[in-house]
């Protein structure tokens, strides 16, 4: 399989030219590894306070390769080795998006000879500045992910020195040039102020060449192909010299450094595709998903918080080990009313009926394929509905959600986790019902398929079924 996995890293960009907390206990091992081998050669009434910490330093394991020169500096450039080379990119938008674009990263660091370096998630749509910084690795398990690939992956934590205490505050800023694979039309980057200044750099850039969009007569175009930027930023002979190609902005600093050859870093790749479709996560073939995304499990300790936000929303008992087989629903409203018809009708969202229809067509599907009784299936619901009419219905339906006002989420673990714990505890389903057009829905609905062979509908808002 690992072999299967290896051999399409190396062929897909070939095919698209043609076509296109929890946390684990803290602990120096892992970078330490790092620099001895460049050295070698749901309703509850009381609630129990949880301290989640974010570490400075990554879950200890080991790496695969020679990437590093010692322990976190105080600028990353010290700790860039000289016989390799790096990438990196920022992201906005909510955490599954983020998620989306750094996934996207490692991709394009796999077909490139680049080491990834993941940025950790920063606050931005749905999550506010005060919310602070969540390292990448506390919530995927990066070590499974570097064992199945064979490739070093790093975070920044492991190159810098990150205070994510004071998540905005770091003792030098250094100057850096980047890509931005930004449309023709679009003034700025995307600048990704959060991560950015988390990371202590100021940052110019410069447009990837309009060659690399999938449809480069097209000056609207968000889309960049991967196999292009590959070419683009390939650390021997790639397609462009960066000092040939104009400025597209300074920094805020006022510097106008060109595209760094050591570490090639992007604005953002939300939009990368091997160029056969857009939004390529969509489908089950996504070269991403398949080779990189599917192979990113949650860390044990988000397991095990996942699992205990289960038992109490199923109103199981501590003693019974077993959680019941169950089927995820995710109804996504709020800011998806823009899909809605255009005759101002407020109750324009498809009804809970309608995703009761797809649960019990599932739950027929799940007994055939998994051989479990319908009637022993239970659904747990998730919804940004805030109607009490709504969870009324949830409730005579008999379906569970995990209440996290009730839960004390927010003021126990912080703003981030509510929507964290929802998506770990939905990789636990053995059906799902999602949201079309939601890249959370999305991503259930992918996890659920890959890791547990479930059975997947969703819902289109525009067609209201």
């Amino acid at each position: 399989m690992l072999r299967q996995a290896r051999a399409t890293l190396l062929i897909l960009p070939f095919f698209s030219l043609n076509l296109s907390l929890y946390y684990y206990a803290s602990g120096d091992a892992f970078r330490n590894s790092l620099w001895s081998l460049g050295q070698q050669s749901s309703n509850v009434s009381a609630f129990v306070p949880i301290t989640v910490q974010c570490h400075d330093t990554p879950p200890s394991g080991s790496a695969s390769a020679q990437v590093l020169n010692g322990p976190p500096t105080t600028r990353f450039r010290d700790n860039l080795r000289d016989d390799t080379s790096y990438i990196t990119a920022w992201s906005n938008a909510g955490f599954t998006n983020q998620f989306m674009s750094y996934v996207n990263m490692i991709y394009l660091g796999t077909i490139t000879d680049r080491v990834p370096i993941i940025p950790p998630f920063a606050p931005d749509d749905h999550i506010s500045s005060s919310a602070g910084i969540i390292p990448f690795g506390d919530i995927f398990d990066l070590e499974h992910l570097r064992h199945v690939l064979r490739t070093p992956i790093l975070e920044w934590r492991d190159v810098k020195n990150l205070s994510y205490h004071n998540p905005y505050s770091t003792s030098e800023v250094e100057h850096l040039g980047c890509w931005s694979t930004r449309n023709r039309v679009s003034k700025d980057p995307n600048r990704a102020e959060n991560v950015v200044r988390h990371l202590g750099l100021d940052v110019a850039y410069t447009r990837v060449p309009h060659v690399t969009q999938l449809k480069p007569l097209n000056p609207e175009d968000n889309h960049v192909v991967f196999s292009k930027l590959a070419a683009t930023v390939y650390p021997v002979r790639p397609l462009v010299s960066p000092q040939s190609l104009p400025r597209f902005t300074r920094s805020p600093l006022g510097h106008n450094l060109s595209p760094d050859d050591k570490l090639a870093c992007f604005d953002f790749l939300y939009y990368a595709t091997s160029g056969v479709d857009v939004y390529e996560w969509r489908f089950s073939w996504s070269p991403v998903w398949q080779s990189i995304a599917r192979h990113l499990k949650f860390t044990q300790p988000m397991l095990d918080l996942g699992q205990e936000y289960l038992r109490r929303a199923f109103l199981i008992h501590e003693s019974d080990n077993e959680l019941p087989p169950f089927i995820a629903v995710h109804v996504r409203r709020g800011d998806f009313a823009y899909f809605c018809s255009t005759d101002s009708n407020p109750d324009c969202f498809p009804p809970l009926s309608v995703y009761k229809k797809h649960v019990d067509d599932i739950a027929v599907e799940i007994q055939s394929s998994h051989d479990i009784d319908p009637h022993a299936l239970q659904v747990l619901i998730m919804s940004d509905e805030v109607s009490p009419d709504f969870w009324e219905e949830v409730r005579k339906e008999g379906w569970f959600h995990i209440n996290h006002t009730t839960e004390h989420t927010l003021e126990r673990l912080g703003e981030w986790y509510p929507p964290l714990i929802d998506i770990v505890a939905q990789s636990y389903a053995v059906g799902f019902v999602g949201t079309e057009d939601s890249t959370f829905s999305l991503m259930g609905q992918r996890r659920v398929e890959s890791w547990n062979g479930g059975v997947t509908r969703s819902v289109d808002l525009r067609k209201g079924f």
